[in-house]
């Protein structure tokens, strides 16, 4: 599946129950040349608890975009800012 996120057409992608590899972190290596990998704020407080992960495309300025610190295994959030004002974005297990 994630092979298959095309960065020209996606800039947001929220997934959930992420692969962990043994070192706790999503196995998205061949990926990180277009995606900025977020975990949940307290992933690595509690690993192996992550339910979900977003995946921002580098595409996005990290100017307009920021992770709301949520204090969930099961949810996270964002925050995207522009022209249009401001947009949350949850990713809820």
């Amino acid at each position: 599946m994630l092979r298959n996120l095309d960065p020209e057409t996606y800039d947001i992608t929220c997934i959930q129950e992420p692969f962990l590899n043994p070192v706790n972190l999503a196995n998205a290596s061949n990926l990180r040349q277009f995606w900025d990998v977020i975990y949940l704020t307290d992933h690595h407080a509690t690993p192996g608890h992550s339910q979900t992960i977003m995946l921002i495309n580098k595409r996005l300025s990290k100017n307009n975009w920021h992770i709301v610190p949520l204090k969930s295994p099961n949810v996270m959030a964002m925050e995207l800012t522009g022209d249009f004002g401001k947009v949350h974005i949850y990713n809820v297990y």
